[in-house]
C-alpha cells in the first residue's frame, strides 16, 4: 500500500506520534519556563538522560510502545479489535522495563485471569489510555462513531472513568482526520461530539483560552495559570504547591486540542509545541503528533525526524516482532492493509443487510 493517500495519513499518525513522544521525553516533567530558559524551544531530537535513562536521540517511551502493542493486535486481527485481542498481545509482549507502574498492575491483573473489561477499574488515573489509543482511530478511519465506541472498550483495559473517556475522544478525532475533506474545525467538532461531559468541558476550557489569546506562548501561560489538573495521584511527600505534576488526560487532551487549534493542524509545529509544553510533554507531543499526523500525512513531517526515529527504534521492533526489518513504516503498511480488510468486511455486511431487507 505504498505511496497512496491513505497510507500517507496512516504513516503520518504512526510516525507523528512517535516523533512527538521522543522529542518531549528528555524534558518531560519540566515547566515550560524552564524549557524556554535552556532551549528556547527544543526542536531537535536529543538523548533522554532523565531518571537514569541513556537513550539515543529519537528513541520512544512507553507511550509509543503501547501504541505499537495495540497496532500489532490490529494487524494480527486484520481489522477492528476487542479487549481480548489487545489483552492477548499485552500478556505476550508487554515488557515491564519499558513501562511505568500502571502497566505493571495491568499485566498482573491480566495474568491473574481478570476480565480485560474490568482490568482498568481502579487503575491510577493517568494518560495511559490516551497515549496509546490512536491506532483505534486509524482502523476506524472516517468513522468517529465507531472509533469512539471501540476506544471506550479498549481503554477499559488500562484506565477508568474520565481517563477512558478522553482516550475514546482522541480515537474519534484521529478517525475524523481521515475524511477527505477534513479540516481542523471538523476534527475538533467530531471530538466535541464524541465525549463525556467532563471531557467536553476540559476541551472547551482550553479552546476558549486559545480563541481569546490567539498565541501559543500566551495559551500555555494561561493554561498553566488556570487549567492544570491538580487531582493526579502522587507518591507521598512529592506534592509542592508551586510545582506539582499531573499526567492525567484531563490535562493532556485539552492542552493538545488547544495547540492543534492554534497551529491549524500544522504537524511539525504541533509536535514542537506539544513537546515543549512541559509537564507530561512526551504524551502531549505524542497525542497531538498522532492527531496532526493523521490530518496532514507523513509527507508533511520533517524527513530528518522520521529517519532519526526509524533508525533509533530498530531494537524495539526486533523485540516486538522478532523481525529486524520491522519498523514504523512497515507497521503503517500493515495497518493500511487492515483497512482494506475492513472494507471487505463492510461490503459483506452491506450484502447481508440487503438480503435481509429483500426478504
Amino acid at each position: 500500500m505504498r505511496n497512496t493517500w491513505l497510507f500517507n495519513k496512516v504513516y503520518g499518525s504512526v510516525i507523528g506520534g512517535a516523533i512527538g513522544d521522543s522529542l518531549g521525553a528528555p524534558i518531560e516533567g519540566w515547566q515550560y519556563n524552564e524549557i524556554r530558559q535552556k532551549y528556547g524551544r527544543l526542536t531537535e531530537l536529543i538523548s533522554n538522560t532523565q531518571w537514569g535513562l541513556h537513550t539515543v536521540p529519537g528513541e520512544i517511551t512507553d507511550d509509543t510502545t503501547l501504541r505499537q502493542y495495540l497496532s500489532l493486535a490490529i494487524v494480527q486481527k486484520a481489522g477492528r479489535v476487542t479487549v481480548d485481542d489487545f489483552a492477548a498481545v499485552l500478556k505476550e509482549k508487554l515488557n515491564t522495563k519499558r513501562f511505568w507502574v500502571n502497566e505493571h498492575i495491568v499485566l498482573t491483573k491480566l495474568k491473574a485471569g481478570m476480565n480485560p473489561f474490568d482490568v482498568g477499574r481502579g487503575c491510577i488515573p493517568a494518560g495511559c489510555a490516551i497515549m496509546g489509543i490512536s491506532p483505534i482511530g486509524i482502523i476506524n478511519a472516517a468513522n468517529p462513531d465507531q472509533a469512539y465506541q471501540d476506544g471506550l472498550c479498549i481503554a477499559s483495559v488500562n484506565q477508568d472513568l474520565a481517563e477512558r473517556d478522553a482516550a475514546a475522544t482522541m480515537a474519534a478525532g484521529v478517525a475524523a482526520a481521515f475524511y477527505p475533506n477534513a479540516t481542523v474545525a471538523t476534527i475538533i467538532e467530531a471530538m466535541q461530539t464524541h465525549c463525556s461531559f467532563v471531557v467536553w468541558r476540559a476541551m472547551e476550557f482550553a479552546l476558549k483560552i486559545a480563541r481569546e489569546v490567539k498565541n501559543v506562548d500566551k495559551f500555555i501561560e494561561r493554561f498553566y495559570e488556570t487549567r492544570l489538573d491538580w487531582t493526579a495521584a502522587l507518591p507521598d511527600g512529592e506534592f509542592k504547591i508551586d510545582r506539582y505534576f499531573s499526567p492525567t488526560a484531563l490535562e493532556i487532551l485539552p492542552a493538545s486540542i488547544g495547540l492543534f487549534y492554534l497551529l491549524d493542524g500544522d504537524v511539525n509545529r504541533c509536535i514542537v509545541e506539544g513537546a515543549n509544553f512541559g509537564r507530561d510533554c512526551d504524551t502531549i507531543g505524542g497525542v497531538v503528533g498522532a492527531l496532526a499526523g493523521a490530518y496532514q500525512g507523513a509527507d508533511a513531517i520533517r524527513q530528518d525526524w522520521i529517519e532519526t526515529v526509524e533508525n533509533a527504534n530498530k531494537p524495539f521492533f526486533t523485540e516486538l516482532e522478532n523481525d529486524e526489518n520491522a519498523n514504523f513504516y512497515s507497521m503503517a503498511e500493515r495497518l493500511t492493509n487492515a483497512l482494506v480488510k475492513e472494507q471487505q468486511t463492510a461490503l459483506s455486511r452491506s450484502v447481508l443487510l440487503q438480503n435481509l431487507l429483500d426478504r
